[in-house]
C-alpha cells in the first residue's frame, strides 16, 4: 500500500532531472543497454570466452546467446576460428614466417604455432582443411579471407531482422588490398576488439567497443558510411527514469495514463508498459486513449491484449473538419473528468505535444509526461523542466526483438488489406472473364457461359512467386 501523501507533497516532489539526467545514466557500466549482437559479434571475431564474460554485465547475455544460438551454427564456428587464424598470422607475421620455413633450424607447421594451434583443431573438427604445405602466410590470409566470406549468408539468422546485414558481411570482408589492410590494423591493434581484426574502415581510440549493441553498431555502420539509427532497440531507460516512474505511481493514489494518439507511437508505449513492474500495473487504474479514427493507426485499438490486466478504452475520435483534430479536446475534457469527477490525484501524459500545457497548467493534479525525442519541443521541455514536472522519453525504452504486438497488428491490417483486394478481384471477375470469352471470337450461348465461369473459377489458383501474387487458370 501506498504512504498517503497530499496534493501538495506530489506536486513539489523532486522527481529528478529529466533529459540530462536521462541521457548520462548507465552510461559508464552500460548496465541498461543490450549485448546480445556485441556478444555474437565478439564470438564471431575470435575474442577468448574469458574476455567476453568479463565485459561487465554480461555473463548471462554470453550464456544464453552463446548456448543457445552462436554455437549451434557451424558456420558461425568456422568464422571464429577462420578469423582467429587471420588475426593471429597478421599480428605475429614475422615470428610466423620465421618459424614457418622449412629451411629454419626451428621450423614448426603453421597449425602448431602455438597461437594457431587451437583454431586448426577447431576447423579439422568441422571438416575444414585450409593448410597449404607452404609457408606462404600472404596465400593464408587470402584462404582464410575466402572461407570466411563463403560462410557469411549462413550467419544472417543470428542478427535480428532490424540490422542491415549487409553491414554485418563488410565488417568480416577484408579489403583485396591485404598489405595495406594488415598494416593499418597491426598499428591501431589496441584498437581493436582483443587484437581481433574486423574490417574497420578508419580505427580510432573507443575503449572496449564490446561493452554494448549501441557502441559496435555505431562503428560498424559508420565504417559503412551508415548512422546506426535503431537506438530503441538496443537500449532501455536509465535506472533513473524507471525508478522516478515507480516513485510517480507510488506515491499516488489514483493512477490513470492518458494517451494522445495522434502524437505517441503505440509501440513505443508498449515498450515502456513492459517495463513496469507488477506492482507499478497493479496501481494503474485505466489506460485511455484518443486517437483521430482517419489519421492515426489503429494499433491502439490491440492495447487491451498487451495491456495486462490494466482496462483500456480505445476511443476514436471522428473529425469535424478534415484539417482539425478533436483529438486534444476530447483529452483535455477527459483529463478534466477523472481529476474532478473520479478524483484522480496522478496523470501519466503521452503526448509531445505543447498544447496539452495548458490541461497540465489548469487541471489540478500530479503530472509525469512520456514524450518523444523528435516529436517533443525544447520549449516544451523547458517548460515542464521550470515547473518541476519529471518527463522522459518512451524512444528509450527498449523494444524486445520478437515484437509481439506489432505482429499482431500488421496480421490484422494484412489480411483487411488481403480481404480488399480479393472482393475487389471478385468484382471484376465477370468483366475479365467477359473479355476473354469477347477475345476468343467465339459463339456460345448464355448457359455456356455460365458453365464456363463456374468451372473455370472454382479452379482457379494462387500462388506467390517471389513475393508476387499470380493467379492461375489450371488445365
Amino acid at each position: 500500500m501506498a504512504k498517503s501523501i497530499s496534493l501538495e507533497e506530489l506536486q513539489n516532489y523532486n522527481f529528478g532531472d529529466n533529459e540530462e539526467t536521462e541521457r548520462a545514466s548507465g552510461k559508464e557500466h552500460y548496465k541498461n543497454y543490450s549485448k546480445d549482437i556485441a556478444v555474437t559479434l565478439g564470438y564471431l571475431l575470435g575474442v577468448k570466452e574469458e574476455h567476453l564474460r568479463l565485459i561487465p554485465n554480461t555473463e548471462d547475455d554470453y550464456q544464453r546467446v552463446i548456448t543457445d544460438k552462436v554455437s549451434q551454427n557451424e558456420a558461425a564456428q568456422a568464422i571464429r576460428y577462420l578469423n582467429q587464424i587471420r588475426s593471429s598470422i597478421i599480428l605475429g607475421f614475422k615470428d610466423i614466417s620465421r618459424r614457418t620455413r622449412i629451411s629454419a633450424a626451428n621450423y614448426t607447421p603453421i597449425y602448431k604455432i602455438e597461437s594457431l594451434e587451437e583454431s586448426f583443431k577447431g576447423l579439422k573438427k568441422l571438416d575444414i582443411d585450409i593448410v597449404t604445405g607452404r609457408s606462404d602466410l600472404v596465400e593464408y590470409i587470402k584462404i582464410t579471407n575466402e572461407e570466411i566470406t563463403r560462410r557469411l549468408d549462413r550467419i544472417k539468422a543470428l542478427f535480428p531482422d532490424w540490422v542491415n546485414f549487409k553491414h554485418i558481411k563488410n565488417a568480416f570482408t577484408m579489403p583485396k588490398d591485404i598489405e595495406t589492410e594488415a598494416k593499418k590494423f597491426m598499428t591501431n591493434q589496441n584498437f581493436y576488439p582483443y587484437k581481433r581484426y574486423f574490417n574497420w574502415r578508419t580505427p580510432y581510440e573507443a575503449g572496449n567497443i564490446l561493452l554494448s549493441d549501441e557502441k559496435i553498431l555505431d562503428i560498424i555502420y559508420l565504417s559503412n558510411g551508415a548512422y546506426f539509427s535503431e537506438s530503441n532497440k538496443v537500449v532501455d531507460a536509465s535506472d533513473t527514469v524507471k525508478n522516478s516512474i515507480n516513485n510517480f505511481i507510488q506515491l499516488g493514489q489514483k493512477v490513470q495514463i492518458f494517451i494522445d494518439g495522434e502524437n505517441t507511437d503505440p509501440y513505443k508505449f508498449v515498450a515502456a508498459l513492459n517495463s513496469l513492474t507488477d506492482e507499478e500495473i497493479d496501481k494503474i487504474e485505466k489506460i485511455v486513449v484518443y486517437y483521430d479514427k482517419k489519421y492515426s493507426t489503429r494499433a491502439w485499438q490491440a492495447l487491451k491484449h498487451f495491456a495486462y490486466d490494466i482496462p483500456v478504452e480505445a476511443n476514436a475520435v471522428e473529425r469535424l473538419l478534415d484539417d482539425k483534430s478533436l483529438v486534444d479536446h476530447k483529452l483535455v475534457a477527459g483529463v478534466s473528468k477523472a481529476v474532478y469527477q473520479d478524483r484522480v490525484d496522478s496523470i501519466i501524459l503521452c503526448s509531445s505535444d505543447s498544447d496539452f500545457w495548458s490541461v497540465i497548467e489548469d487541471v489540478r493534479a500530479n503530472y509525469l509526461v512520456m514524450a518523444e525525442v523528435e516529436k517533443c519541443g525544447y520549449d516544451f521541455k523547458e517548460v515542464l523542466r521550470e515547473h518541476d514536472i519529471f518527463y522522459c522519453y518512451l524512444d528509450r525504452f527498449i523494444v524486445p526483438e520478437d515484437n509481439q504486438f506489432f505482429r499482431m497488428v500488421f496480421k490484422k491490417e494484412f489480411q483487411q488489406q488481403l480481404d480488399t483486394a480479393i472482393n475487389d478481384l471478385n468484382i471484376s471477375l465477370k468483366s475479365l472473364f467477359r473479355a476473354a470469352v469477347r477475345e476468343s471470337r467465339a459463339t456460345i450461348s448464355e448457359q455456356e457461359r455460365e458453365n464456363i465461369f463456374k468451372e473455370y473459377t472454382e479452379k482457379l489458383q494462387i500462388r506467390l512467386n517471389n513475393g508476387i501474387i499470380q493467379i492461375v487458370v489450371p488445365d
